[in-house]
């Protein structure tokens, strides 16, 4: 089978971009009132400029069953018009055994991503269940774009493994998890808003995926998420933009609007990547 990041991989090259879209759908930002209805609309606009598109659970559940159909629908839409994209399914699941195992058949066997996203608080052997399929991708939440992130991820832990030194806990955890990295299934979220985290993690995992969050309406540094979270050949980092590009407009041409966004966004990144020899082929 396939390896996650080789389908990763491909998805960019399919695009020459390394953009996310984030489908958040809000009811008070959406001008139209069904989250179905407002998402096809955004992938339709997107299809071909992105790689990847990643609806956030929260929102959804928030809406209740009606929610969880718009999300059903929203992944049938992308599988039909936006065939080559990965689907990164943003639920930040982190639990142990039984229940870990439980929401991994969930995300992969009932909602069908390709990725999710996941919070390894309770130790790496919450990890390891979302493993198992080399061509299924998690990516650990690492280091946030949120200002709290600070509180507890940059708090400092001696590592064993450098004869006690001590270092923040999002290094260190990025330490165990390039460990664990193997089959090319594993990527770490770190946030553009912690550019100098970012360079550290990304020199600690030169071959694991990155998703990026932060940049856009979060204010993250798009020159500098990008050159310190590639890898070596200027891939690897998926930068995620949900309400910069979603809620470009948010009237009646929000589709069109998301569509210049989503390329302004991969123009400029593409040109980031140009300017360090880095551009597509």
């Amino acid at each position: 089978m396939t390896a996650f990041v080789d389908r990763l991989r491909s998805a960019c090259a399919a695009a020459a971009s390394l953009v996310c879209v984030g489908l958040d759908p809000n009811p008070d930002a959406m001008p139209v009132p069904d989250a179905a209805d407002f998402n096809r609309a955004i992938v339709d606009a997107t299809a071909g400029l992105v790689c990847a598109y990643k609806p956030n659970l929260a929102f959804y559940e928030a809406l209740g069953l009606p929610g969880l159909n718009a999300l059903a629908q929203t992944i049938a839409h992308i599988r039909a018009y936006a065939p080559d994209a990965i689907v990164i399914g943003d639920c930040k699941r982190g639990d142990i055994g039984e229940s870990a195992a439980a929401y991994r058949r969930a995300m992969t066997g009932v909602w069908g991503f390709d990725a999710v996203t996941i919070n390894a608080w309770g130790g790496i052997d919450t990890v390891s269940p979302w493993l198992t399929d080399p061509g299924f991708g998690a990516f650990i939440w690492c280091r946030g774009s949120n200002p709290g992130a600070a509180d507890l991820q940059d708090l400092t832990v001696a590592d064993t493994d450098a004869d006690g030194m001590r270092e923040p806990l999002y290094v260190n955890l990025a330490r165990q998890a390039h460990r664990q990295s193997d089959a090319g299934n594993l990527g770490l979220v770190v946030g553009a808003t912690a550019p100098e985290q970012l360079a550290a993690v990304r020199q600690i995992c030169p071959t694991m995926p990155f998703l990026i969050p932060g940049v856009g309406a979060q204010g993250g540094d798009l020159k500098a998420a990008v050159l310190n979270g590639v890898d070596a050949a200027g891939r690897l980092a998926v930068v995620n933009s949900s309400r910069g590009i979603i809620y470009a407009s948010r009237s009646s041409d929000y589709a069109a609007a998301a569509r210049a966004a989503a390329a302004n966004l991969r123009d400029s990144i593409n040109a980031i990547l140009d300017e360090a020899g880095l551009g597509w082929p």
